[in-house]
């Protein structure tokens, strides 16, 4: 029997999850069909679990840690019996396309139209040497921490989000790390001023970074180790992890649609559609940051765009999202360099975290807050380095959305000892400049001359 269907959500975890849910809740007739079975989020755990570690500091702490890290996986697993309670079907079962069919295992499911939110398949660069057993994608490297001693010496090849979150968990798991970036800096899509920050807190945590150059090759030693040449360098480790930015392929499940593809991954439109009009994408498949808020947020228009033709396209430069490393890097709209070609007379704004009282109570004094302003007042930038950055960063992003001015800020109350104080000193320094002292001497000569 063929069944009939709005809305069929394709792919694992979280994501997907609330994928499914967000269209049910339209009352949308939904099916979610997780291709394997739910998994868990690698980074999340090893994030969670590395600051876990970093409290034990026992002889049996590897075991709690793998323990702790047993249960936190327990406790974020997606489960069917939470979106069945919105109403979403829940299909199990191996996924296939024949032309147009979605089979999930030996039932065929027809819907108006479908949303793929799978991972896409790992990849390795092209060097020599990368088909050592110790050069590892990243599920290799979960599973070796789950199951295996681990290495005490970890290089990282990579520049992105993944490769600092991973490099700082690592690190407070005790091992050592070598972060390679290649011929790039770290984060080179970020703003330069608070990456380089955030490299430098990276590196006082214990992170060695190698000077840039690209990886050349991977050659075994005598002690069954690797000898890694980087640039004209070379540099040892006991292991070698794979987390490039764009380094994968799109899962086999999806050749016989013959998608478009393009050089960053699976081809949209601004409505999340791909080549075939009936199929929706989001997320990792579309290459860039593998940052969930940003795929639910894709998920949300792509269900509303398939579900009642609305046709909302994605507004990236209003859509905040954090970088989770410790501190987290917080960040929505333009970098300073982005800003300057677009406005050569923007204003840069920056409040350092020491000068927050909550900060220096609470001992978190490492933080920026950078803040890109036109002449008017209006904000197309704002980056965010510290310990409540992903929480501020929502302020800057609403204020955006709505083309709400950097003076509606300043006059907004603050709550006294909060971290939202760099927010108040970021838009009492822009007034101040928009005041200046030549300009307020003036006044107070005129009206003192009048007095008299």
């Amino acid at each position: 029997m063929v069944a009939s269907y709005d809305w069929v959500v394709i792919g694992e975890g979280k994501v997907a999850e609330a994928a499914a849910i967000a269209a049910a809740q339209t009352h949308a007739r939904v099916a979610w069909a997780p291709h394997f079975n739910p998994t868990h989020d690698p980074f999340l755990l090893l994030r969670e679990g590395s600051r876990r570690f970093a409290q034990i500091k026992r002889s049996d702490s590897l075991q709690e840690w793998r323990s702790w890290t047993n249960t936190l996986m327990t406790a974020v697993q997606s489960s069917p019996s939470v979106v069945q309670s919105y109403g979403v079907e829940y299909v199990e079962g191996a996924v296939r396309f024949e032309q147009d069919d979605l089979w999930i295992g030996e039932r065929m499911l027809r819907s108006r139209s479908y949303l793929l939110a799978l991972h896409p398949e790992p990849t390795l660069p092209t060097i020599e040497g990368i088909n050592h057993p110790k050069v590892w994608a990243i599920p290799q490297l979960w599973k070796q921490l789950q199951e295996h001693s681990w290495p005490k010496l970890i290089a990282i090849l990579g520049n992105g989000p993944q490769a600092v979150e991973l490099s700082q968990s690592l690190q407070r798991l005790g091992l050592s790390v070598l972060l390679i970036t290649g011929d790039r800096p770290l984060l080179p899509k970020e703003d330069e001023e608070v990456a380089f920050l955030l490299q430098s807190y990276l590196e006082g945590d214990g992170v060695q970074i190698a000077p840039r150059g690209v990886l050349r090759s991977i050659q075994p030693s005598l002690d069954n180790s690797l000898v890694l040449k980087v640039g004209n360098e070379q540099h040892t480790a006991e292991a070698l992890v794979i987390a490039a930015e764009g380094a994968f392929r799109l899962p086999t499940v999806l050749e016989p649609l013959n998608l478009a593809q393009s050089p960053q991954g699976l081809a949209v439109n601004t409505a999340m559609q791909t080549s075939n009009p009936q199929i929706y994408a989001i997320g990792s498949l579309l290459g860039g940051y593998q940052l969930p808020s940003i795929a639910l947020h894709e998920a949300k228009l792509a269900a509303q765009n398939a579900l009642f033709k609305r046709r909302s396209p994605v507004q990236y430069h209003h859509l905040p999202y954090a970088i989770l490393s410790d501190p987290p890097l917080a960040r929505v709209g333009l970098t300073e360099a982005q800003a300057r070609r677009y406005d050569p007379q923007v204003q840069v704004l920056r409040a350092d975290f020491r000068e927050c009282d909550r900060a220096r109570l609470d001992q978190t004094p490492v933080g920026l807050c950078k803040v890109l302003v036109q002449k008017d007042g209006t904000i197309i930038g704002a980056h965010i380095l510290g310990v409540t950055a992903g929480e501020l960063i929502h302020l800057f992003a609403l204020a955006m959305q709505q083309g709400i001015k950097l003076q509606a800020l300043r006059e907004l109350g603050y709550v006294s000892f909060t971290f939202a104080e760099v927010v108040q000193r970021v838009s009492d320094q822009w007034w101040q400049q928009q005041h200046r002292r030549d300009h307020n001497e003036r006044w107070f000569y005129n009206r003192r001359q009048k007095v008299r």
